[in-house]
């Protein structure tokens, strides 16, 4: 009866304001469609507190030893790598890794390979936090140099030391082997890698040393900062002898003003002071022979190539050179050694670089110009070249454009200092929209980049042409010193397909040109050649 006159009266208000009654109804039966789907609702969630108070239940049932308690709950998901964490999440574990198989080709002869297949990368890590405050991570490579293949492997403190009107993040405190602050391309994990391999520029970057630093930022700003020195990647067959082993100040600043996920802005700027000491080409070879080290754009082709990074044919400390004019003499029987018997002829040098990112929807670009400064000794300089110059200068840049044909966007794979404070500033994993799993086709990627680096810089020549030049006159000096090729210049373009079929896989194939080649001092006959590349990446990561 009460529904029966609850009707009738809103017939009646109905009428009285001239609502349809069809409509009142289709708007009543709207109501109680809602209705049912909230109960649904409240019914899954009444199961869902139920079977977590059952899990609880049976864990704290374990009964502890007279005078202490239970072991806390915790939580384990095997969804990418294994994955534990207590329930109040002051303590985690994750055991996670990737391995990447390569192969490729090269249509010039001076590679390592003209072909070839293997593992570029074959790693585990563990990482985790304790006690909520304290954060670690060890992370070993079976297939890489370096001293026990060991790579990532630092402590880290992090809590709230400023003001949440400053950042509402903690503070991190870091100390082990980590990537120095420098470039946005350098810290990248290698899992996240548009193209097959880092770009040319990249030699002019610093890799993993230990150190200790400093970081603070939020979702749109970040900064980090610290000291560092050697390194397990160094390819040192041997610890420094004499003064004292070189070190390094990096510090790197990100401000991303819009950060959506479809749009992203994103600014920075890097800078490295490097303080040599008496170290050599052999214990310091990134910044004493730059483009030496790394296998940029070619990886499983290996080094030493016209693919491969260029090199720089001298020893920038000068340590050898030094030794060989130890008692050379000029043609009038003057001694000449006097003004070449300093350890070291670089005195310090300094890096510093830009970077820029932009995507809206499935299109964004990407840039960063790197340069390296070196400041050599005087009298040495005088010597060695450079027209008695204390300067040396190297540059390189790259830019791209990727578009995901499946229109996802790189800006939702964003990662800013609240979702990474060891790499603030970088990008992970792509946000697949459909994957294989499901019923999709993945995600498709098309990118284009050009690189170019230049490691040719005036006059500065080894120990043996330094002493024929002084032996033969200023004059012969002068000619050696403006014609020497030094390391280098050299630019490539390399188009990408890939291809991410579900979370943690990938398919990569690149194809580089080479478009311009000034061969390296120490292989001439390289000028003018213009090889092609192509490079093909399987890779999985949990």
């Amino acid at each position: 009866m009460r529904r029966l006159s609850s009707g009738v009266a809103l017939l009646a208000f109905a009428g009285i304001f001239g609502a349809p009654a069809s409509a009142l109804a289709d708007t009543a039966s709207e109501i109680k469609a809602l209705k049912a789907k909230l109960k649904e609702l409240e019914a899954k969630i009444g199961a869902q507190g139920k079977a977590t108070a059952q899990v609880k239940n049976a864990l704290n049932s374990a009964k502890a030893a007279p005078g202490t308690s239970a072991p806390p709950p915790v939580f384990v998901s095997f969804r990418n790598g294994l994955f534990v964490e207590t329930e109040d999440q002051e303590f985690s574990f994750k055991l996670g890794g990737q391995i990447q198989a390569d192969g490729g080709f090269a249509s010039s002869a001076d590679t390592i390979s003209r072909s070839n297949v293997g593992f570029r990368r074959a790693r585990l890590e563990v990482e985790g936090k304790a006690f909520k405050n304290w954060f670690y991570k060890l992370q070993y490579d079976f297939t890489g140099s370096g001293v026990a293949g060991i790579r990532d492997f630092y402590l880290a403190y992090r809590d709230r030391f400023l003001p949440e009107e400053i950042t509402k993040q903690p503070v991190t405190i870091q100390i082990g082997n980590f990537k120095e602050p420098f470039s946005l391309e350098a810290i990248e994990s290698s899992k996240y890698f548009v193209f097959v391999e880092r770009s040319l520029p990249s030699v002019l970057s610093p890799s993993r040393h230990i150190g200790a630093s400093i970081a603070a930022g939020d979702k749109n700003w970040s900064i980090k900062t610290g000291i560092f020195s050697t390194s397990p990647q160094d390819t040192a067959t041997a610890p420094p002898t004499g003064e004292a082993q070189y070190w390094d100040a990096a510090v790197r600043g990100v401000y991303a003003p819009i950060v959506e996920e479809d749009r992203l802005l994103h600014l920075g700027a890097s800078f490295k002071y490097h303080k040599p000491n008496n170290t050599t080409a052999a214990t310091d070879a990134a910044d004493l022979r730059p483009g030496q080290s790394d296998r940029e754009e070619t990886g499983v082709l290996g080094s030493g190539g016209a693919l491969t990074r260029v090199s720089a044919a001298q020893d920038l400390s000068c340590a050898g050179s030094a030794a060989s004019l130890n008692l050379a003499t000029t043609g009038a029987g003057q001694l000449v050694a006097p003004f070449a018997r300093r350890p070291s002829c670089l005195k310090y040098s300094y890096n510093y670089g830009f970077e820029a990112v932009a995507a809206y929807g499935p299109v964004s670009l990407q840039a960063e110009y790197i340069a390296a400064q070196y400041e050599r000794d005087f009298t040495n300089a005088l010597i060695f070249g450079n027209g008695g110059g204390t300067s040396l200068r190297y540059s390189g840049y790259y830019v791209f454009g990727s578009v995901f044909l499946t229109g996802e966007s790189r800006a939702a794979s964003y990662k800013g200092y609240d979702k990474d404070w060891n790499t603030p500033g970088s990008f992970g994993e792509v946000q697949i929209k459909n994957p294989l799993n499901k019923g999709g086709l993945g995600a498709f990627e098309f990118a284009a980049r050009y690189s170019e680096i230049n490691l040719n810089n005036g006059g500065l020549v080894d120990g043996n042409f330094a002493y024929a030049a002084v032996a033969v006159g200023n004059a012969a000096q002068k000619a050696i010193a403006s014609t020497a090729t030094l390391g280098g210049r050299q630019e490539n373009l390399t188009l990408a397909l890939n291809w991410y079929p579900v979370r943690g896989v990938r398919f990569q194939a690149n194809w580089t040109k080479t478009l311009t080649l000034v061969a390296p001092s120490d292989r001439p006959y390289l000028n003018g050649d213009r090889p092609s590349l192509f490079l093909a990446r399987a890779q999985v990561f949990w």
